[in-house]
């Protein structure tokens, strides 16, 4: 029996992890199986025609938040065109009620309730045999829907398959590798559903390792862990962070932790990994304690605060905080609270998500209780609740996409902190201020690119810190030198001519010359400008100090380098 298994993704970028295993398991068993990639961005038609040219006798869809609507559509046209087709859903947006989703999409035959690898590959063996159907899968009978043993999980995670047969093209197209070494989580947050099941299931480390080993082979990029709290077992992921910290590779990985629950031990590894190997996820979602308590949250937030502090103080890896906005008992001043508690820690990214009250959540049993109003379709956001009415939420959604193209571009730090120093104001207060006026200005809700935003900040500092102009924008300046290369324009007044002389008598010096760049070899005035430009800045942007300080920015070694040089004494 032909079959077709389809991953609709968010983004090109991404891979359907879960649909791999399920792929390469039944495949293992035996069974004749076709796995599809799109995006919800390719028109359905097109996906339904590449779906179609597969005269296959069974189609399987994995149904998340992002891709609903979409696969729902497209199986009410399959159907039609292959009404005799077997046609399975699973995924965590259908296996949790089926009775709902059998009267929302009548066309489905099966529904795969929970971890389906094992499943699905018993379903196509019954079918093809005339067998029974197995356990955990729901399905119609007489006019009524059996359950027929309700949610499942795979237990033995070593049974599953290395997910990448095409791991080479994986990588050819750029693609996301995402791979998991456990699944399940032990903690209970209202808002999720990785809570539903509180066991902790484990690959065998050495499994584990092989496969990082084949990403490594590959030349993968990027690997991004989706356990949900990649570090609850110390001594199950230390030995694991420390292979991958001496392994020989470019290769980044990335974690989602939880930052209270590291030792003294794992902070003193990680401030030795190589810069760039390890990237780092903390959801805090709240400080709030009548919040987190709600949540079934219990994090030790002085801890937490000390562990992100110092991970950030080793300069070696990305660490990106979350808050979630729409919790119970959170308004907008308790909300604040906790903006201003996290952005004081300083990491790289704040990534401000909306509550999603997703079905079969203990948040979505506690609507009533709390006051919420959400979509009624995927992806089942926040809109209100009885703490937070819908104009807070909105301010809140003008607020995040301020914060993106600013404070979570990379861009534009030290002005930003500059501004925060000069508007005297806390953080939440700070970007208040920026988003209102950001607003009225008409500058949203269009997406601006780094030189649009740099723009936009010029004029917010002329029509808000005009007495602080002249040091406000050298700060500014020395952004613009540092994060959007080869761009100058005029309005930032550049020393490049007025500082030649000085500048050309540092080209000249080749002993000092190479003790800053020692592979350094001269080819042309105009390989020297695009790779290693010198500028004069009369402003300390860390501090605002007014000193004259010649930076030179290296973007020919591997990671840009700026470096500070001592040329008044040349």
């Amino acid at each position: 029996m032909q079959v077709v298994l389809s991953a609709i993704n968010s983004k090109y970028i991404h891979t359907g992890l879960g649909l791999r295993y399920v792929g390469e398991y039944a495949k293992a068993q035996g069974h004749n199986v076709v796995l599809i990639e799109e995006t919800i961005n390719t028109p359905i038609l097109a996906v339904l025609e590449r779906i179609m040219s597969y005269k296959a006798q069974a189609y399987g869809f994995s149904v998340h938040i992002w891709n609903k609507p979409f696969v729902f559509r497209m199986i009410r046209m399959l159907r039609k065109l292959r009404p005799d087709a077997i046609i399975m859903i699973g995924g965590p947006e259908v296996a949790f009620d089926a009775e709902r989703i059998f009267a929302e999409l009548p066309q489905a035959d099966y529904i795969i309730q929970g971890e389906g690898e094992l499943v699905v590959s018993e379903l196509l063996t019954a079918l093809e045999q005339g067998g029974a159907i197995p356990a955990h899968v729901a399905y119609c009978k007489d006019g009524r829907i059996e359950l027929n043993g309700g949610v499942t999980v795979v237990e033995d995670m070593d049974k599953l398959p290395f997910p990448y047969p095409d791991l080479e093209r994986t990588v050819a197209e750029h693609k996301i590798v995402y791979y998991e070494c456990t699944r399940g989580c032990p903690f209970r947050c209202a808002y999720c559903l990785s809570g539903i099941s509180r066991t902790v299931r484990k690959r065998s480390l050495e499994l584990v390792l092989r496969d990082m080993d084949r990403f490594i082979a590959a030349g993968v990029p990027l690997v991004k862990f989706v356990d949900r709290t990649y570090n609850l077992d110390e001594r199950y992921f230390l030995p694991m962070m420390r292979y991958l910290a001496q392994a020989d590779t470019q290769a980044t990985f990335h974690f989602e932790i939880k930052a209270d629950m590291l030792s003294a031990e794992v902070l003193d590894f990680l401030a030795t990994v190589p810069k760039g190997r390890f990237q780092m996820e903390i959801g805090i979602q709240s400080t709030h304690q009548p919040t987190l308590k709600a949540i079934n949250r219990q994090d030790n937030w002085e801890k937490l605060a000390a562990n992100v502090k110092r991970l950030l103080s080793f300069g070696n890896m990305h660490i990106h905080v979350d808050l979630i906005a729409g919790l119970p008992y959170e308004d907008l001043p308790t909300f604040a609270k906790s903006f201003n508690d996290v952005y004081g820690l300083e990491a790289d990214m704040l990534q401000l998500g909306f509550l999603k009250v997703l079905p079969g959540t203990q948040m979505r049993k506690e609507t009533e209780e709390h006051g919420l109003l959400y979509m009624d379709e995927p992806p089942y956001e926040i809109l209100a609740t009885k703490y937070m009415p819908y104009e807070d939420m909105q301010y809140l959604k003008h607020f995040d996409n301020i914060l993106d193209q600013t404070a979570n571009s990379g861009n534009f730090k030290h002005t930003l902190k500059a501004l925060l120093r000069a508007s005297k104001l806390d953080a939440f207060a700070f970007y208040r201020q920026l988003t209102n006026w950001w607003v009225q200005a008409g500058h949203y809700p269009q997406s601006h690119n780094a030189k649009g935003v740099a723009v936009i900040l010029l004029q917010f500092i002329e029509e808000n810190y005009s007495e602080m102009r002249a040091e406000l924008l050298e700060i500014l300046r020395f952004d613009v030198f540092c994060d959007i290369p080869q761009w100058r324009p005029e309005w930032l007044e550049w020393n490049t001519e007025k500082i030649f002389e000085v500048t050309s008598a540092f080209w000249r010096n080749e002993a000092l010359v190479a003790q800053y760049i020692p592979e350094y070899k001269f080819s042309s005035w105009r390989q020297i400008h695009k790779f290693y430009p010198i500028e004069l800045f009369k402003i300390d942007w860390q501090t605002g100090e007014q000193k004259n300080l010649y930076v030179m920015l290296d973007n020919k070694s591997e990671e840009k380098r700026l470096i500070v040089l001592p040329l008044e004494k040349i």
